[in-house]
C-alpha cells in the first residue's frame, strides 16, 4: 500500500486553497514542473482547447478530455542532480527562470507520494558521500538524474540512477548498496543503475545494472500486460491512457481498419492494444530497449499477428513501401513532430486512415498541413498533464475518397 507522507498545516492549508484555484505546491512557482497550479482545473481545460482551436481553426475540435483526480497522477518522474560553486547539492526539479538551476523538492503533489519519500531519502545518502553531480558544462562529475516509475494497474515501482560513464568520481560497491537501500521503497520495487555513455561525435549510449527488487516491471493497461525497461517509453498518465486506447480502439474498429502500421511504437502499446482487434500490425521504433520489451509483451501475451521492427522510422517507411500497404497508419512521435521528409514517405503508403497522436499539437498541426488529400474527422484533446501547459492531441485523418467509412 502507498505511504501517505504526512503535511503540515501550511501544506494543508495550500491543499485547501488549491480547490479554490490557489497553488497547492509549496514549491510553487519557483519550480518550473507545474506552471498552472493556481489556475482553477476546469479553466485549465478551457484553455487547452482554446489553444488547440488556435492550431487547427477551420474544424470542431471536441472539449478536454480531462482526469476525474489531476493530482498525483504521474507515472515517471525524473529528477535533476546539481551542485553550486560552493558544493551545496540538490536534487530536484529544474527551476522556472531558466538558467539550469535546481529546486529542491521536497513534496510534488503531481507524482505519487512514495516518490517523494524517495527521493528525500536519496538526497540524505547523497549528503553523505563525495560524489558530485554531473556539471554539463565542464563534462565533469558522476550523477545525471534519480528516475523513478510507477506501474499504476500492478503497483511495480522502479527507481533508477543515471550517472556519467566518463567519470573520475569513485563509485563503490559501498555506494551501490547504500543507494539500492535507500532506493528501494518496498518488495515491489525494482532499482538499477544506469550508465550513460557520451563521447563527442559519438552516438549516446547506455548500459544498465540490476541492484535490488525484481528485475522486471510490468503495467497493466486495458487488461493487457506490458513489460517495462528502466529507459523505455510509457504514458505518463495512466488514467488518462486508458481513456485515450479505449478511444482509439473504437475509432479503429468502426472505421473497418484490418492492416495497421504502429510508428514511433515505443513498447508496442498501441499496437498490441489494436492487435485483437485487425487482421495485421507491424511496429516500427529506434530504441532497442523498447523493442526488446514489447517482444516479450508480444510473446508472452500470444500474439501471432503482430512484429514489431528496430529502425528509424523513415528508413522503414521507404523499405516497406513495396512491402507492406496498410488501411491504416498509426504515429505518435516525439515532440519535434514527423518532420517533411517522414511525412514524405508516409503518403507514398496511402493509407485509408492517418491516427496522429501527439503531446506538441503545434508540431502536429504543422506536420498535417503537408499531407493533403486528407480530411480531419475527429480532434479530441486529453488533458495528460494537468497543471501544465501541456497537452495530448488525437487527430484522426481519412483519405477524402474514402471520408464516408
Amino acid at each position: 500500500m502507498e505511504t501517505v507522507i504526512t503535511r503540515t498545516g501550511k501544506e494543508e492549508e495550500c491543499a485547501e486553497k488549491s480547490s479554490l484555484g490557489f497553488a497547492r505546491c509549496s514549491h510553487f512557482p519557483i519550480c518550473g514542473g507545474c506552471k498552472w497550479q493556481e489556475v482553477e482545473y476546469q479553466e485549465q481545460l478551457r484553455e487547452k482547447k482554446r489553444v488547440v482551436e488556435g492550431l487547427f481553426p477551420d474544424h470542431l475540435v471536441e472539449d478536454v478530455v480531462g482526469c476525474s483526480d489531476p493530482w498525483h497522477y504521474r507515472s515517471k518522474m525524473e529528477f535533476t542532480f546539481s551542485q553550486n560553486k560552493a558544493g551545496d547539492k540538490f536534487l530536484g526539479l529544474m527551476q522556472a527562470s531558466g538558467r539550469f538551476r535546481v529546486e529542491n523538492i521536497e513534496m510534488c503533489h503531481i507524482a505519487p507520494s512514495w516518490m517523494s519519500l524517495v527521493l528525500t531519502q536519496v538526497r540524505a545518502w547523497w549528503e553523505t558521500t563525495p560524489l558530485r553531480a554531473f556539471a554539463p558544462h565542464k563534462g565533469e562529475g558522476l550523477l545525471r538524474t534519480l528516475t523513478m516509475r510507477w506501474a499504476r494497474g500492478t503497483n511495480a515501482k522502479m527507481v533508477f540512477l543515471t550517472v556519467h560513464g566518463s567519470s573520475s568520481d569513485p563509485l563503490t560497491g559501498t555506494h551501490l548498496k547504500e543507494f539500492a537501500e535507500v532506493a528501494r521503497f518496498d518488495e515491489n520495487t525494482s532499482v538499477f543503475l544506469v550508465v550513460q555513455h557520451a563521447q563527442k561525435g559519438k552516438e549516446t549510449t547506455f548500459s544498465e545494472m540490476h541492484l535490488a527488487g525484481p528485475s522486471a516491471m510490468q503495467e497493466k493497461l486495458l487488461s493487457q500486460t506490458f513489460n517495462l525497461s528502466p529507459r523505455a517509453f510509457f504514458q505518463p498518465n495512466h488514467q488518462m491512457a486508458e481513456r485515450m486506447f479505449a478511444d482509439l480502439i473504437e475509432t479503429v474498429k468502426r472505421l473497418g481498419a484490418k492492416k495497421v502500421l504502429d510508428l514511433y511504437c515505443g513498447i508496442g502499446t498501441i499496437g498490441i492494444l489494436l492487435a485483437p482487434h485487425v487482421r495485421q500490425v507491424v511496429g516500427v521504433e529506434l530504441c532497442h530497449h523498447s523493442i526488446c520489451d514489447a517482444k516479450e509483451t508480444i510473446e508472452e501475451s500470444g500474439l501471432e499477428n503482430i512484429q514489431v521492427f528496430c529502425q528509424d522510422a523513415g528508413e522503414f517507411l521507404k523499405e516497406m513501401e513495396s512491402l507492406f500497404k496498410p488501411d491504416l497508419v498509426v504515429v505518435d512521435p516525439p515532440r519535434s513532430g514527423l518532420g517533411k521528409k517522414a511525412v514524405e514517405d508516409l503518403l507514398c503508403l496511402s493509407p485509408k486512415v492517418i491516427v496522429y497522436l501527439s503531446c506538441n499539437p503545434k508540431t502536429q498541426a504543422e506536420d498535417i498541413q503537408n499531407i493533403p488529400g486528407y480530411e480531419i474527422i475527429l480532434i479530441r484533446p486529453y488533458d495528460q498533464f494537468p497543471h501544465t501547459p501541456h497537452v495530448e492531441n488525437l487527430v484522426v485523418l481519412v483519405k477524402k475518397w474514402t471520408s464516408q467509412v
